[in-house]
């Protein structure tokens, strides 16, 4: 059964599906209108033992090391089902002492909780049958900025590949390692690349990756670049399953020659801050090279039905700046702005600063030929805090400081003045103050 005849049968109202009425992943009365996963399939006319039908198992965020009771429930669950998933992935933040918040880099005790921590993972997860293959990304808690190779991972889970890809039942999947941060090292880009280019133009295609940041500019901006990129020649569908994010929901973005769905998931496990959902897993049914049916089992409650998502219209996925207008000079953090580093006092996201309590930068004018009048600053900075006074600063001699008022205001960007008398010099200082929690990519400047 394709695509098109799924969908078909939820606008016939064919007995017994249940959609959600209020948005993806949005009502908070969410009914589970099935006890089990074969009354589900049966709603939606998918038999799992039919030749060229397959599903998986994917859930994310099991955090052990925390107040969670881990995943041994959804493993439980999994190990019941007939016929048996093709895979089972737990798609990140398997622990939590790796990295315990963004940019940390652990300790002695937190390398050695850690260890313990995914320890404690892998004895439940080895509970999982052996029939039923394993599939782990990594995520912000698993890793940390000094990390490239998962080093810590592989203490315990030697040799288990950072990032792979498989075919089933016509359907590429891509598991990808977003590090700390969402961060795609030079090696693994090259693999995607090379992985990409490898299979059919036309071919659908689902990626795995812990951070669901596709519509980000500042935090996490590794992820939409790489996708972007390995994938611009692409022009078949492809979906990105992600957690991190803890709940329910999904956006739709328009690459170059196709479209992706962005499938945020909540988390597995108990007692862990998320949407209305948590806890629960994702049962995505697939036949002859498409995604054809998903299901979500909310771990104390039942299994509803999820519709397949509307294409008709698609987001750009944006790009540092591009909403920026007489952009003369810029630079990004992590690809060369360490010349300009003056001074941080914030955690080193590789290719962003978070928690920013201060930074400083040297902004060139000379190589605008001192035609900027305005900077601007590609940070993510709450709404509320943005115009409040002391935090904007330049100077000429990191000795003597001006205030500077905030001109603007845009989504993910700071525009501000650069005062007259300051516009023939060689080079300003400026200082980034910022009232509340903020964090930040890159600096412009503008004329």
């Amino acid at each position: 059964m394709k695509r098109r005849e799924f969908s078909e049968l939820a606008i016939l109202g064919f007995p017994g599906i249940y959609f959600t009425k209020v948005g993806f992943g949005q009502d908070t009365r969410m009914n589970y209108p099935f006890r089990t996963l074969p009354e589900a399939f049966r709603a939606i006319g998918f038999d799992p033992k039919k030749k060229g039908n397959s599903f998986f198992v994917v859930t994310a965020d099991v955090h052990y090391g925390s107040a969670g009771d881990g995943m041994m429930t959804t493993v439980e669950d999994v190990n019941k089902m007939n016929p048996k998933p093709a895979f089972f992935c737990v798609n990140g933040d398997l622990i939590v002492h790796a990295s315990t918040h963004f940019g940390a880099v652990p300790d002695e005790n937190s390398r050695q909780a850690a260890i313990d921590e995914f320890q404690q993972f892998k004895a439940d997860v080895d509970k999982l049958n052996h029939q039923v293959p394993l599939k782990l990304t990594l995520g912000n808690h698993d890793t940390h900025p000094q990390e490239i190779d998962p080093i810590l991972f592989w203490e315990v889970f030697p040799g288990y590949p950072a990032y792979q890809s498989i075919d089933l039942e016509g359907v590429h999947l891509i598991f990808l390692n977003g590090h700390s941060t969402g961060y795609i090292d030079t090696e693994q880009m090259q693999w995607l690349e090379k992985d990409v280019n490898s299979i059919e133009i036309s071919q659908e295609v689902i990626i795995f990756v812990h951070q669901p940041s596709m519509s980000r500019r500042v935090r996490e901006r590794g992820i939409p670049a790489a996708i972007s990129k390995a994938f611009e020649n692409h022009k078949g569908q492809i979906w990105l399953i992600g957690g991190h994010q803890h709940k329910n929901s999904h956006e739709i973005f328009k690459l170059k020659n196709t479209k992706l769905i962005e499938h945020r998931i909540t988390c597995g496990t108990i007692r862990i801050w998320g949407g209305p959902e948590k806890p629960g897993y994702w049962i995505y049914c697939l036949h002859q090279g498409e995604v054809v049916g998903r299901i979500f089992k909310q771990r104390t409650e039942g299994y509803r039905i999820e519709s397949l998502p509307e294409l008709t219209s698609a987001q750009a996925v944006p790009i540092p700046f591009d909403n920026c207008d007489s952009l003369i000079w810029k630079i990004l953090v992590g690809e060369g702005d360490r010349t300009f580093l003056i001074e941080s006092k914030a955690e080193d996201c590789l290719n962003y600063w978070a928690y920013v309590k201060s930074l400083t930068y040297r902004l060139p004018l000379i190589d605008t030929n001192n035609l900027a009048t305005k900077l601007a600053v590609l940070a993510e900075h709450q709404s509320d805090n943005v115009g409040k006074p002391g935090q904007y600063w330049v100077s000429l001699n990191l000795e003597d400081w001006q205030e500077i008022p905030l001109q603007e205001a845009k989504v993910d960007l700071l525009i501000l003045p650069i005062p007259s008398v300051f516009q023939k010099t060689k080079n300003i200082y400026f200082k980034f103050i910022p009232s509340g929690e903020a964090a930040v990519a890159g600096f412009a400047l503008v004329k």
